[in-house]
């Protein structure tokens, strides 16, 4: 017996998915182009909404808070920040490919990243719902460092474990930026922070240093 075909979707329900996208593409829009001119905490979601010619009802059924389109807009690229710590040179040790990846990342979407610095202590991390990627992105950058270094199958530790601790070194760098960012001023220079957190991953703990 033959499979039943899916029902097409009629043009009334084509045309209200294409207004339910382009809605939320310009929430988005409108809030990048605010975060970049006034910064995170100047910016109200009623002026989001408006820059999108949408009520703050509307933005809400579409984001459950100011922060999400912060989140929404990083998670959709993430799968870009693993590429680049793939791709980065033959030569390069782990923690070295994920940092200079990174950093390659950060200064291509640096508008981004300062909106990020800047609502630190808003952003939220759900488990679940749309930002669930941002937990499952610990285990694409796992198979990203796997493929490059070509880590055996039967080994599951080594790639997570590298994933995890380059993460936990990012979460680091994005933190003291923004306790080191002087009041008024924009933040420090976030490679250098990444690198030091990074520096420290690499080298570990010996200890305090003996007398003498």
């Amino acid at each position: 017996m033959a499979a039943e075909e899916a029902p097409t979707p009629s043009r009334k329900a084509l045309r209200w998915a294409e207004h339910k996208e382009k809605t939320r593409r310009d929430l988005l829009e409108s809030a990048r182009a605010l975060f970049a001119e006034r910064g995170f905490h100047a910016t109200s979601a009623a002026d989001i909404a408006a820059g999108a010619g949408v009520t703050e009802r509307t933005l809400f059924r579409y984001f459950p808070s100011k922060s999400a389109l912060i989140l929404d807009e990083a998670v959709a690229r993430l799968p870009e920040m693993a590429r680049l710590i793939r791709e980065r040179p033959p030569g390069e040790v782990p923690y070295l490919a994920a940092c200079e990846g990174i950093i390659e990342f950060a200064e291509l979407h640096r508008d981004m990243l300062i909106v990020i610095v800047g609502a630190q202590g808003e952003l939220d991390l759900p488990l679940e719902g749309r930002q669930r990627p941002l937990i499952d992105f610990e285990d694409t950058l796992a198979a990203a460092l796997r493929d490059r270094y070509q880590v055996p199958a039967e080994d599951r530790v080594t790639p997570a474990v590298w994933a995890r601790a380059s993460l936990g070194a990012l979460r680091t760098a994005l933190i003291a930026t923004v306790s080191d960012r002087p009041a008024g001023q924009g933040p420090p220079a976030f490679a250098d922070t990444l690198r030091a957190c990074f520096a420290a991953l690499a080298s570990g703990y010996a200890g305090p240093a003996g007398p003498g």
